[in-house]
């Protein structure tokens, strides 16, 4: 009899276990899913890694509701021994000048700028600059989006960025 409950107690246990095993590898493999959306890059003992898994289509907004949207996530990591100097620069896909007039761009919710007005460089858009010291990270949140008040025609056009970094020094 005694045996019996020792065996039931052991059976309940390697069950648990083997529930609290199963758990484990479907996060894992859900947490490896979600890095995979994640773009990582270096560049001369930088890393850079880029998610913009949760971009939503861009439309017209005021700036407020534009600042509430979930923006593209881009994280900078030094791995040099001295500091470095950069800039994130965003290259659209698309080249009509009507259309990235009506784009509005915020960096980290802090200053809220017409797409077009910023610094050109290589085809792109200078939406920072900044100096990242030797063995940190900084991580950017930048968000986009059409002024309120753009016509429909160009409001169907969703544009998407590609993001750089470019070292300064």
């Amino acid at each position: 009899m005694e045996v019996s409950k020792q065996l039931k107690k052991q059976i309940v246990i390697e069950v648990i276990a083997l529930l609290f095993l199963v758990g484990v590898i479907i996060y894992s493999v859900f947490a490896i899913h979600k890095s995979d959306d994640n773009k990582v890059s270096t560049i001369d003992g930088m890393v850079i890694v880029i998610d913009d898994s949760d971009l939503e289509a861009t439309q017209p907004l005021s700036d407020g509701a534009g600042l509430e949207r979930d923006g593209a996530t881009y994280t900078i990591t030094n791995n040099n021994d001295k500091s470095v100097s950069y800039k994130i620069v965003v290259v659209p896909d698309v080249h009509d000048e009507a259309v990235l007039k009506q784009m509005r761009i915020s960096v980290d919710d802090l200053y809220i700028e017409d797409l077009t007005e910023l610094e050109r460089f290589n085809g792109g858009y200078v939406i920072t600059s900044n100096e990242l010291n030797a063995g940190y990270t900084r991580i950017h949140l930048i968000k986009s989006w059409y002024k309120l008040d753009t016509n429909d025609d160009i409001a169907k056009r969703d544009v998407k960025f590609e993001y750089r970094l470019v070292k300064e020094n």
